[in-house]
C-alpha cells in the first residue's frame, strides 16, 4: 500500500510541475517620461542627490515638534486609518481563501441511523434503479437494523491549467491594492493635519496682526482727540478713526470663530472630540521652518505614489484573471475519495473489518456552457484594457501634480522675497509718515494710507508663507513621501 501511495505522489508532483498555466505572467507596462520632467525638476528650488533616500516620517523636515505630536497621534487615532487597517486584514484573508484550492480539502463525518427496509421490496432493487450502493440496498425486505459511520472525504483539484494559481495572483494583487489604499489614507490623513495645522498658525498671526492694528489705531485715536480737543484736528477725524477702530476690532471675532472651526476640524483628524484639543497661539513664521524638498526621478515616483501602485496591482490582478478565464476552458481534474468504519453494531465500530475506502480520479470536460465561459473571458480581457487606461492615466496625473506644485513653489520663492521687500518698505513708510504727523507735517489720510498698506503687504505675507507651506506638504503627498540623506558609514 505504501509503494502504491509513494507512486501515487510522484505521478500527481509530476502532473503538477508539468502543467500549463494558462494566461501571461505580468509585465510592467512602458511607461512614457514627459519631455519636461527633467527641466522643470531642474528650474524648480528643490533638488535630489544620488545618496538620498525614502523617509517614512516626512513631516519631521519642517522641524516641528508640536506638528509631529499631532500626525503621529492622528495616525494611531483616526478612525479612517483604523477602518483603513482592518480592510487590510480582509484583503489578506481573501488571499488565503484564494489559495485554499490549492489543497487537499478533508472532511470528518460521523453518524448513526437506525434503518428499516420495506417488506414491498426487492435486495438490490436501488442499484437496479441507478442508487448509489448502501446497505440498505442489499439488506433482506422487512428487516431493521442499526448502522454507525464515521468517514473522511477528501477532494483535491489538480491546479493542471493554473486556474486556482492565477486566482490566488489576483487575490494576492487586490490585497495590495487594499494595502496601497491604506496607505494613500494615511498620506492624505497626513496632509490634511499639516495643512490644517498651519491654516491654524496662520491665524493666529493673523489675529496678531489685527489685535496690533487695534491697539495702533485706538492709540491714533487718542492722539486725534487731544488734537481736536485744542482745535488741531477736526471732528471728522475724530468720527473717521473711531470707524477704523471698530473696523480693525471687527476683525478679531471673525478671525478667532475660523480659527475655532478650523480647530474643530483638526480634532476630527487626530480621532478627538471638537473642543478637546488646546493649541496656544503662535504665529506661523515662529513655529515652522521651509524645507527644502527632494524631487527624485520618474522611476522613483513609480514606485513610492500609493495611488500608481494601486493601479498597478489592479492591473495585476485583471491579468491574472484573464489567464483563470482561460482556465475554464479546459477539463477539470480532481482526487476524490472516502474512507472509514461502517458497522451495524456499536461493538464492531473501530474494528478492522468494519474499514472501508474508495479513491480515484475523475475529470469534467465543459461541452456547452451556453457562452458562461467566452463571456467570462471577453468580461476579463476588458477588465484589463480599463485597469491598463486608469494605470497610464494615473501616472500622467501623478507627473502633472508634481509638475503643478514644483511650479508653484517656485514662482512662491520668488513672490515670498518680493513680498518682504514689500512689507519692510511698507513699515519704514508707516514709520515715516507717524513721525510726519506727530509733527504736523501731513495730515490723517497719509498715516491711515501707510498703515493700510503695511497691514495689508504682512497679512499677504502671511498668506503667502502659509500657501507655500500648505503646497510642500502636497509635494510631499504627491511624491509619496520625502527624501532623506542616509547615516554616514564611514564617520571621520
Amino acid at each position: 500500500m505504501s509503494i502504491i501511495a509513494n507512486r501515487f505522489g510522484v505521478m500527481l508532483a509530476a502532473l503538477i510541475l508539468s502543467s500549463c498555466v494558462q494566461g501571461k505572467d505580468y509585465q510592467r507596462p512602458p511607461v512614457e517620461i514627459p519631455d519636461g520632467w527633467s527641466r522643470i525638476a531642474k528650474d524648480s528650488d528643490t533638488s535630489k542627490t544620488t545618496d538620498q533616500q525614502p523617509e517614512a516620517e516626512w513631516w519631521k523636515a519642517f522641524k516641528n515638534e508640536e506638528l509631529s505630536g499631532l500626525i503621529e497621534r492622528a495616525l494611531q487615532q483616526n478612525h479612517d486609518v483604523k477602518r483603513a487597517i482592518a480592510r487590510v486584514l480582509e484583503g489578506r484573508a481573501s488571499v488565503m481563501s484564494a489559495a485554499a484550492g490549492l489543497y487537499p480539502q478533508v472532511n470528518l463525518s460521523s453518524s448513526y441511523s437506525n434503518i428499516a427496509v420495506s417488506e414491498n421490496t426487492f435486495a438490490g432493487l436501488g442499484l437496479a434503479t441507478g442508487q448509489q450502493p448502501r446497505p440498505q440496498t442489499f439488506a433482506t425486505p422487512g428487516t431493521n437494523f442499526d448502522l454507525w459511520n464515521s468517514a473522511l472525504d477528501l477532494r483535491w483539484e489538480m491546479d493542471f491549467w493554473g486556474r486556482i494559481r492565477r486566482g490566488r495572483e489576483a487575490a494576492m494583487a487586490d490585497a495590495q491594492a487594499i494595502e496601497q489604499d491604506a496607505r494613500a489614507v494615511a498620506l492624505t490623513l497626513v496632509g490634511d493635519v499639516g495643512q490644517s495645522y498651519f491654516r491654524i498658525r496662520e491665524l493666529d498671526e493673523q489675529l496678531d496682526i489685527a489685535q496690533r492694528t487695534l491697539a495702533v489705531r485706538q492709540e491714533y485715536l487718542e492722539i486725534i482727540r487731544k488734537r481736536a480737543s485744542v482745535g488741531l484736528a477736526s471732528e471728522f477725524d475724530v468720527k473717521r478713526t473711531e470707524v477704523l477702530v471698530a473696523e480693525a476690532g471687527g476683525l478679531i471675532p471673525d478671525l478667532a470663530r475660523i480659527r475655532a472651526v478650523e480647530s474643530h476640524r483638526l480634532e476630527v483628524l487626530i480621532g478627538m472630540s471638537p473642543g478637546s484639543l488646546d493649541l496656544h497661539s503662535k504665529p506661523l513664521r515662529s513655529v515652522v521652518i521651509q524645507p527644502n524638498i527632494p524631487v527624485g526621478l520618474p522611476s522613483q515616483l513609480l514606485e513610492r505614489r500609493p495611488d500608481i501602485l494601486q493601479a498597478e496591482a489592479t492591473l495585476v490582478a485583471s491579468n491574472a484573471r484573464i489567464g483563470q478565464a482561460r482556465a475554464y476552458f479546459f477539463p477539470t481534474l480532481s482526487i476524490t475519495g472516502q474512507g472509514g468504519l461502517q458497522s451495524a453494531e456499536f461493538s464492531n465500530w473501530f474494528t478492522g473489518n468494519s474499514s472501508n475506502y474508495s479513491i480515484g480520479p475523475s475529470i469534467i470536460l465543459p461541452i456547452f456552457q451556453g457562452g458562461t465561459n467566452l463571456a467570462r473571458l471577453d468580461s476579463a480581457e476588458s477588465r484589463h484594457v480599463q485597469m491598463l487606461e486608469n494605470y497610464q492615466q494615473t501616472i500622467l496625473q501623478a507627473f502633472r501634480e508634481v509638475a503643478d506644485l514644483l511650479t508653484s513653489l517656485s514662482a512662491r520663492a520668488e513672490q515670498l522675497a518680493r513680498q518682504r521687500e514689500q512689507l519692510s518698505a511698507a513699515q519704514e513708510a508707516m514709520r515715516l509718515a507717524d513721525i510726519r504727523y506727530r509733527k504736523g507735517l501731513v495730515n490723517y489720510l497719509d498715516v491711515l494710507d501707510a498703515q493700510r498698506t503695511a497691514l495689508g503687504a504682512e497679512t499677504q505675507l502671511v498668506l503667502t508663507e502659509r500657501t507655500r507651506l500648505t503646497d510642500m506638504v502636497s509635494l510631499f503627498k504627491a511624491l509619496g513621501g520625502g527624501w532623506t540623506s542616509p547615516p554616514n558609514k564611514n564617520p571621520a
